[in-house]
């Protein structure tokens, strides 16, 4: 990805499940690329644990992080909303995106 001096992007993505009755779970990555990105989730007003974060540098100087949570099948079903939120305090910038069974896009 080619990033602009000053730009924070991301990306949100639906990892597909097998499962789509009352068990199981649904994954979610949320990938953000600035100087010192920051990833938090959000379910409602709720604010959820990542099951991982992931950092790395690329040879530009820009910073990339990717975080996983895992939200129940029966959440995900019943329409709840989930919102990663990329923050870089550097750049003074804040991207946002959701996504939800109901609304079926990200």
């Amino acid at each position: 990805m080619v990033l602009f001096p000053g730009e924070l992007s991301m990306e949100l993505l639906l990892v597909p499940s097998e499962k789509t009755s009352g068990s199981g779970t649904q994954k979610l990555i949320c990938s953000g690329w600035g100087f010192n990105p920051l990833i938090k989730w959000r379910s409602g007003s709720e604010q959820r644990s990542a099951a991982d974060n992931e950092r790395r540098m690329g040879e530009d100087g820009h910073v990339a992080v990717t975080s996983r949570i895992t939200v129940t099948q029966q959440e995900w079903n019943e329409g709840k909303d989930f919102m990663c939120e990329v923050i870089d305090n550097v750049l003074q910038k804040t991207v946002r995106k959701s996504t939800s069974l109901c609304t079926g896009r990200l």
